[in-house]
């Protein structure tokens, strides 16, 4: 009752999704969700440290306290690019893959790999920064 359910319930964390600068009903996001649902429980537990820096979802819709957000991470070579998390807003950037098996091994790799939740002041953090902004810039 205090911790949340130790597994995930996909289809509520579904429900409580919003979508920015991506549709519900894309290729992209349906791609999103059916790997997310052939995770195992542990990997499902290792994506919502990832996006939310807690490894359990709340119980009911009620006592979601924020929505999840998958938006679109624009990227020049989204093939290249790795999604990106924002754990305080429970957030998901998500660039365009072209395949599914892109999709999953680059999220698979960012939840595996990616465990700090508070890299920001990182070095590895603020190159990646400077890169984005320069990418920006670029276009």
């Amino acid at each position: 009752m205090v911790c949340g359910s130790p597994s995930v319930d996909v289809d509520l964390l579904k429900k409580c999704t919003r979508y920015d600068g991506i549709s519900e009903s894309e290729e992209l996001t349906q791609r999103f969700w059916r790997i997310l649902r052939s995770m195992s429980e542990q990997e499902k537990r290792m994506f919502l440290k990832f996006v939310w820096g807690r490894s359990r979802l709340p119980l009911t819709e009620a006592q979601f306290t924020q929505q999840f957000r998958l938006t679109r991470l624009s990227h020049s070579s989204p093939d290249i690019a790795l999604p990106v998390s924002h754990t305080c807003f429970f957030q998901l950037d998500l660039p365009s893959y072209s395949t599914e098996a892109i999709l999953r091994s680059k999220l698979m790799y960012a939840i595996v790999n990616c465990s700090a939740i508070d890299g920001d002041g990182t070095a590895t953090a603020q190159r990646a920064a400077g890169m984005a902004a320069q990418e920006e810039d670029d276009d």
